[in-house]
């Protein structure tokens, strides 16, 4: 894993402000540098503890740094690049945290210098809290933490980041840019358009049925809970995911005018069914639950020395539907220009169903049971 030192967060909100809380309690001698726009945001951070220095401007910001997080507005992460690009070290990180990644990750490969790696991030995290007076250093703890490598990323810097934010409690998982968009328009962006939508009507509605809002109930507020997020940041990702969203909502369209058109036709049966199906899935959504050690598997993978080769084995470990708790690497005289990838998995058949993924690729995979016998 390359070694970390100094780490600069740009932008210092909720996900900065956590960022650089978790990271400084995961290592003390971690040297956190922070730079925002806003100066009262800057010396909140200080005064917090939160960073430990603040940056007078972008170059000063970055200068010493060794990774560097652009937690900004998903719409500014562009710009931030283009500031900061004449002013990086060689073989610095960037990462951001942007919810929406493909446009960001082709874009930052053109602009950034080619001896600095660029992996986008994007930590599902959030509260309806904003600013860096609400950060705190658990935000990240069992949440999801998705990185978007591409075939040219390099493998050392991948390693880093994934050991780096699941040591803050995250639980990291790789998949394309262009997955993630699709994905987060369905699970994140459209649940919060619909909400939106939906206190937008009933405000409409109640200036002709009076005390329509003070009637609302717990379904209604539960499901709106989100629109209280802050509209700035959800006009950002709206925009700069808007392909993604509009195929989402077409989607959600069509399901509400077949729902519609059940019920002007009295299609009972059908009525039942969609309600039966949509409980049955909700009850079948993932749960956390302690990790049953049990279920650890250790995967060695022997693995030629070139670029995008970890890139392609964490989106296939990842695609099959498991979990990477761990990655190593190490230089081996098995593997002739090569190393040995160590990759720890959790989950039920985790070692099996990873074991295939990759030899469908063609690589050579040993699989065992961290505790117990080997699978």
């Amino acid at each position: 894993m390359k070694n970390i030192r100094n780490i600069t967060i740009i932008g210092l909100g909720l996900i900065g402000g956590s960022l650089a809380l978790s990271l400084k309690k995961l290592n003390s001698d971690f040297i956190i540098t922070g730079y925002d726009s806003l100066s009262e945001s800057m010396n909140i951070a200080l005064y917090r503890k939160i960073i430990d220095e603040a940056a007078k401007d972008y170059k000063d910001a970055v200068k010493k740094a060794d990774l560097v997080i652009i937690a900004t507005p998903v719409r500014l992460i562009l710009e931030v690049a283009n500031n900061i690009k004449e002013s990086l070290k060689s073989r610095t990180i960037i990462t951001d945290v942007g919810s929406a990644k493909e446009n960001i990750v082709e874009n930052m490969n053109k602009i950034l210098p080619e001896d600095v790696i660029f992996i986008g991030g994007h930590p599902m995290a959030g509260s309806e809290n904003d600013g860096v007076l609400s950060a705190r250093h658990d935000l990240f703890m069992n949440v999801f933490y998705i990185l978007t490598p591409t075939d040219n990323t390099k493998t050392e810097a991948l390693v880093t980041l994934h050991t780096l934010f699941t040591k803050i409690g995250a639980k990291v998982i790789t998949i394309s840019p262009k997955d993630h968009d699709k994905v987060v328009s369905l699970i994140s962006h459209l649940p919060h358009i619909l909400s939106t939508n939906l206190v937008a009507l009933v405000d409409d509605k109640q200036k002709e049925l009076n005390n329509l809002f003070k009637l609302c109930a717990g379904g209604f507020r539960d499901m709106t809970r989100i629109a209280a997020s802050n509209p700035k940041m959800w006009i950002d990702i709206s925009f700069e995911n808007k392909k993604e969203i509009i195929n989402a909502l077409e989607g959600y369209i069509a399901y509400l005018n077949r729902f519609k058109e059940n019920l002007i036709n009295e299609r009972e049966d059908n009525i039942k069914d969609h309600y039966m199906q949509a409980k049955e899935a909700r009850l079948n959504l993932p749960k956390f639950i302690d990790k049953d050690i049990s279920k650890l598997y250790e995967l060695k993978i022997g693995i030629p020395d070139k670029q995008g080769v970890l890139s392609e084995i964490t989106l296939a470990i990842s695609s099959s539907g498991v979990n990477i708790e761990d990655i190593s690497i190490f230089h081996s005289t098995e593997v002739l220009s090569g190393g040995i990838l160590k990759i720890l998995v959790h989950g039920e058949n985790a070692g099996t169903i990873s074991k295939n993924a990759l030899e469908n690729l063609g690589y050579d995979v040993s699989v065992k049971k961290v505790v117990g016998e080997e699978d």
